[in-house]
């Protein structure tokens, strides 16, 4: 009987939304530009000028008028991101930043502010063709916190480049665009999340290089990387960049050093690095220790690759050099030492001033 009033039942009344089609274009083609010569990459952004039009389930032209969402994917739009059509037509421009490869602006009706159920219906344009990003201009950013393409899925442009491994680790590597000197953001790692490839050794060339942009914990790094290797080719790492107290001092210019490997001079274990010190509880917490260059404290982890080292001991000490890859940890930027010969010996004994 239930099979029965069911069969019978009369199905529910569906209420169309129109728009249910979304027509997006270039006012001018010519700005797409094209696969074999693209629009240079660029933070900056560039603009175009589009027209969105909408039309009936039946492909006929609807006379909107309301809101629609605009969105640029992969990449950023600035202003407008929200723009009103007025019987069934919108133009203008947009600014879109970071794109790369081929992207495309979207129209969507969706989330609309007006008094009115969306559609749901979404267009988008002909492709745009962009560059894709060299390390350093993915990297280069005013928010040290962040990259142009944090959360992209992002390929970066090795193939007219000089890209360099230039250690390695447990669980991942890092490289170093040869065409960018150090200290201008040419220093990256890539979380390979266990020992990386074979072919991954200092100084071997990569042509190739992407996958899963984050920033964890500030740091810049690529997750679930695909790349390949130029075969028989050896590359010179660059050596370590010298700290001084003014770019250990300067958020800017660590920044910029992040991913590379750096060099500290007499840096100095506080003498304030003691059992019942706020340092020593965070050393047992985190495994990162503290040392004073000039006037500035950076830290230390050093537990993974040279475990009989106890930096307690040697609170109040001067140390000949430490050097390691250079990465930070939300505004606290650390040396991680790879090798015990990172860490050297102390050449002052245990000074009163911490």
């Amino acid at each position: 009987m239930l099979l029965f009033l069911l069969a019978c039942a009369a199905p529910a009344e569906r209420t169309r939304v129109d728009p249910s089609f979304i027509h997006v274009d270039l006012v001018d083609p010519t700005t797409a530009a094209s696969a074999e010569a693209p629009i240079p990459f660029s933070a900056g952004g560039h603009t175009f000028a589009v027209t969105v039009t909408t039309y009936d389930v039946d492909g006929k032209p609807f006379p909107f008028d309301g809101q629609l969402s605009l969105d640029v994917r992969p990449g950023r739009l600035t202003d407008p991101v929200r723009v009103t059509a007025v019987e069934g037509a919108w133009t203008g421009t947009v600014t879109v930043e970071a794109a790369f490869g081929p992207a495309r602006v979207w129209a969507k009706d969706e989330d609309v502010t007006d008094d009115r159920a969306p559609s749901w219906s979404a267009g988008v344009s002909p492709a745009l063709h962009f560059q894709f990003p060299t390390i350093p201009e993915m990297q280069a950013t005013d928010n040290h916190e962040t990259n142009q393409l944090e959360g992209e899925f992002a390929e970066l442009r090795l193939v007219d480049q000089r890209v360099v491994v230039t250690e390695t680790d447990a669980a991942g590597f890092w490289v170093s665009d040869l065409g960018a000197a150090p200290g201008n953001y040419a220093g990256l790692y890539v979380y390979t999340f266990s020992k990386p490839p074979e072919e991954i050794v200092v100084g071997a060339q990569l042509t190739s290089l992407n996958g899963q942009n984050s920033e964890y914990l500030a740091a810049t790094q690529l997750n679930f990387p695909t790349l390949t290797v130029l075969p028989d080719v050896v590359l010179t790492p660059p050596a370590a960049v010298l700290l001084d107290e003014t770019t250990a001092c300067d958020d800017n210019a660590m920044e910029m050093l992040e991913g590379s490997l750096v060099r500290a001079e007499l840096p100095g274990i506080p003498a304030s690095f003691t059992a019942d010190s706020t340092a020593f509880v965070d050393y047992l917490e985190y495994g990162q220790w503290p040392l004073n260059v000039g006037a500035c404290e950076l830290y230390v982890e050093s537990g993974a690759t040279v475990p009989d080292y106890y930096p307690p001991d040697h609170a109040g000490e001067t140390l000949s050099h430490v050097e390691g890859m250079l990465k930070e940890v939300y505004g606290k930027w650390i040396f991680l030492i790879l090798d015990p010969d990172d860490i050297g010996a102390a050449v002052a004994a245990r000074k009163a001033t911490p």
